[in-house]
């Protein structure tokens, strides 16, 4: 039976009855949300139709959970709230410090910068390493630097750790369908079909799909400070190393160019010979 549901507001659906199951029991519905099938006068409320109600009776029938293991510091799960906005931030951030330090590294061990700069496989080398990465922060930590300053972290929809096996096969999912392999265009494609995505579905296809919850404390005016500092700092690493090359690539193609370029306040550390 596929079943409609009220999301944010606007009509979502259909969804097959064990999808709208699978949400009762993992807590990302309530008795008294709305939905319509085909045979009912209008919508109803969740909890007074028969095809659910065993569900909701499981839920109740479990006991909570003993006061030492319930959250603490004010950190709240509710598999309700997307937080896109605080997501999109974590994850540019960690990007963005990971490339940085990067381009730095291969800087600094005297690798011909323009070359790879032309070269997608650098760049791919580049997302595969930090995905990798952030697979085993995920798994140890249950976070990343991005994710803590913005208060979030990633566990199983049943609360448990997430295993290493979990956590690569997340981190491959957001590289391909979450910023498409870093590449041109395709990441704001993939950006604005996961925003769409998770605004109908409820979740992220990565977490939707290895049953992930990210669940949130409040956001400090510190933290959000942080989060710009760190930001700027480290576009500005990354654009002292590749912005003399970046630069000349844009004045080859467009000659006009290099009198605004000789103005061009920005600091960039010396230009090594390859």
């Amino acid at each position: 039976m596929e079943i409609w549901l009220i999301l944010n507001g606007k009509r979502s659906g259909p969804y097959p009855d064990y999808d709208i199951r699978s949400r009762i029991e993992h807590g990302q519905m309530k008795p008294e949300e709305k939905v319509w099938h085909e045979g009912l006068a209008d919508w109803t409320a969740l909890g007074e139709l028969e095809l659910f109600r065993n569900s909701f009776e499981k839920i109740e029938a479990v006991p909570a959970l003993p006061s030492d293991l319930q959250k603490s510091d004010g950190e709240t799960r509710d598999d309700a709230k997307l937080y896109l906005a605080r997501r999109f931030w974590a994850r540019w951030l960690d990007i963005g410090v990971f490339a940085a330090l990067w381009w730095l590294g291969l800087y600094l061990a005297g690798k011909d910068i323009e070359r790879a700069l032309l070269d997608p496989w650098i760049s791919l080398s580049m997302y595969l390493s930090y995905f990798c990465l952030e697979a085993i922060l995920i798994q140890r930590f249950g976070t990343t630097l991005g994710k803590w300053l913005m208060g979030l972290r990633v566990e199983n929809d049943d609360a448990s750790p997430i295993t290493m096996k979990m956590s690569l096969w997340r981190s491959s999912r957001v590289l391909v369908m979450g910023i498409g392999f870093g590449w041109g265009l395709l990441v704001i494609f993939c950006q604005a079909l996961s925003w769409f995505t998770a605004r109908r579905i409820g979740k992220p296809i990565w977490d939707q799909v290895g049953k992930h919850t990210v669940i949130a404390k409040p956001l400090n005016t510190l933290r959000v400070i942080a989060v710009v500092i760190i930001f700027f700092a480290a576009s500005f690493l990354r654009v002292a190393v590749t912005g003399p090359h970046e630069k000349a690539a844009l004045i080859k193609q467009e000659p006009e160019l290099e009198k605004f370029f000789k103005e061009d306040p920005l600091f960039y550390f010396p230009v090594k010979e390859p």
